[in-house]
């Protein structure tokens, strides 16, 4: 995956959240009433499979900086959606301890819950508030708890669904890392997920 489709992507994503946000018709950049969110809901309910890319050089060949794995997530009601099992290794591309990134490689799947805020009917779209995942590795020695953290209730971590092309795209945004509840400086801050899908009917 070339970096320059990781971007492109991603600021195409922003693009869409950005004019949604800063428009003055009336569905947008205003808080949506109850029943425009259920509208927004059944518009985009149900399960998506598709790619998660994410920041990752590799070493073979320094100009491929970015990876991608293939994942499953659910917009299970109009406040929750589901990413299913993301990869550990994904959420520690970054890491700049390389013995904690190595510990984390080995760690299993998880689920990453989050809330979900629709923002925009025309086009579909929602804030990203994800809960930060929990892992037990062994590193340095002992066991510990680590948390990678995500950016939340911000234009920056959103999700904007595509009518025409049945596309849903998402950018979630690593914010730092905890490790025993404490913050570390163990990631560079600021690094992208972007999630494409088109949706399963």
């Amino acid at each position: 995956m070339k970096v320059i489709k990781f971007f492109t992507v991603a600021l195409c994503g922003m693009m869409i959240v950005s004019f949604s946000a800063c428009n003055n018709d009336d569905d947008t950049g205003r808080q949506l009433t109850k029943e425009e969110k259920a509208k927004c809901f059944e518009v985009v309910k149900g399960k998506y499979e598709g790619n998660l890319i994410y920041p990752n050089v590799n070493k073979n060949n320094p100009k491929d900086k970015a990876d991608t794995v293939v994942v499953r997530w659910n917009i299970d009601t109009d406040s929750t959606m589901t990413i299913e099992k993301v990869p550990a290794k994904a959420l520690a591309a970054n890491f700049t301890n390389e013995e904690l990134k190595t510990a984390m490689d080995a760690a299993s799947d998880q689920d990453v819950l989050c809330k979900i805020e629709f923002i925009s009917i025309n086009p579909v779209a929602y804030l990203v508030t994800p809960q930060a995942p929990t892992y037990v590795v062994n590193y340095g020695g002992s066991e510990h708890k680590v948390q990678p953290t995500f950016l939340g209730n911000n234009y920056a971590s959103f999700g904007a669904y595509n009518a025409g092309k049945k596309v849903l795209g998402m950018q979630l945004i690593q914010r730092v890392v905890l490790v025993d509840e404490q913050r570390t400086d163990n990631i560079k801050q600021g690094v992208q997920l972007i999630f494409e899908s088109k949706k399963k009917l």
